[in-house]
């Protein structure tokens, strides 16, 4: 099968990447923004040059696709990116997994680029390879894009072709993650396309279904989830840097039944989120799926379990769930300074907004009570 169109980028295409993502008029322009953007605008054209030969001496001496996600996406941008905006990232259950092996790692789903990336940063710190991440092709909005997506490892997931194109791309893809861990190389996927803008995490078996559709010829189901090891893993935000955009687009859903996507607005969410504070971050690593499994949706019924049990409870979970409830049942977790806090968080919002986004966080604190009483 060829998977030059949905694959990351290999070393011998590194040196033209570099070239392209350096002297990008988009890439300048977003760095000068983010870094340089108290500058007279007379200088923006001084501040790009600079900007650009910086990129070009960082970039100087990186031969691989591995050096430089390294160097530059997760030494600079990464690191800064945690340093600036989180109060530290933590993690569990990396201890039960074997560095020696690869694994598809499949996770809960908040926000584009963070996920991925933290994933991709504690994994790698850990000891791991770099794992490829899958990315849906609603991201690439542009040629450049597409460069940064590849050259960090990324897979591309084709969507919204007509049904026969969709089910030879899913096939094409099912191939395609299999054979890269056959290689001993993991894989990252979100349980579901798009994100849980409501706190409910939702396991799509459809996910699981594609990953095995071409394997399901050679393997029962249970050979398959034996074979490639398939492990839930639970990221939580002690804040959600887009939680109120999240609590107005679940607003028009429900007074108009539809929230249109505008132009950009991925593009726009994935910049936000990256700016935006997310206090303290956890991403929780279960032991892979193991049992007999009669289809996907049993094993998806499994894997939300691990992801809602294991899911880190923050302040701020607790505060919205007594608050929408009513209720005192967990006061010993906050206080009242923690209340007033993160409420002023909200204080432009409508009532109805702030208890929609109120909602986004209590959902986990009632998903992780309904398994732990068996519902």
């Amino acid at each position: 099968m060829d998977f030059d169109n949905i694959r990351p980028y290999s070393d011998a295409e590194l040196p033209l990447v570099l070239k392209r993502i350096r002297s990008n008029k988009w890439v300048l322009e977003g760095i000068r923004s983010a870094y340089l953007s108290k500058l007279p605008k007379v200088m923006n054209k001084f501040a790009e040059n600079l900007i650009y030969q910086f990129l070009k001496f960082k970039t100087a001496g990186i031969k691989t696709t591995d050096q430089f996600r390294e160097k530059i996406s997760l030494n600079i941008l990464v690191k800064n990116l945690v340093r600036d905006t989180t109060a530290g990232i933590s993690y569990t259950g990396l201890e039960n997994l074997d560095l020696n092996k690869s694994y598809i790692f499949i996770s809960n789903h908040r926000d584009i680029v963070l996920d991925p990336a933290f994933m991709i940063s504690t994994l790698y710190e850990y000891g791991f390879n770099f794992p490829q991440i899958a990315f849906g092709d609603n991201l690439m909005f542009n040629d450049i894009v597409s460069d940064i997506i590849r050259v960090n490892n990324g897979m591309i997931v084709k969507r919204n072709l007509p049904m026969r194109e969709q089910i030879g791309a899913s096939l094409n893809l099912s191939a395609y993650m299999c054979s890269v861990i056959d290689n001993n190389t993991s894989i990252w996927i979100a349980q579901r396309e798009g994100r849980a803008k409501d706190g409910l995490d939702k396991t799509n078996p459809a996910v699981l279904k594609m990953i095995y559709l071409s394997k399901r010829k050679e393997l029962s189901f249970t050979e398959f989830i034996k074979k490639y090891q398939i492990v839930p893993v639970s990221i939580s935000y002690e804040y959600d840097p887009l939680d109120r955009g999240k609590g107005w687009s679940i607003s028009r859903k429900r007074v108009h039944g539809s929230d249109v996507k505008r132009k950009y607005e991925d593009l726009i969410h994935m910049a936000s989120g990256l700016k935006g504070y997310k206090g303290k971050v956890n991403l929780a690593f279960s032991e892979p799926l193991s049992g007999k499994f009669k289809n996907e949706v049993a094993a998806a019924q499994v894997l939300d379990e691990k992801i809602h049990r294991s899911y880190r409870l923050w302040k701020t979970n607790y505060i919205s769930y007594d608050l929408l409830n009513k209720s005192k049942k967990y006061d010993n977790k906050y206080t009242t300074a923690d209340v007033e806090k993160f409420l002023n968080r909200y204080k432009r919002l409508s009532g109805e907004i702030r208890d929609i986004v109120l909602e986004s966080y209590a959902n986990p604190v009632a998903s992780y009570e309904n398994y732990i009483s068996g519902k």
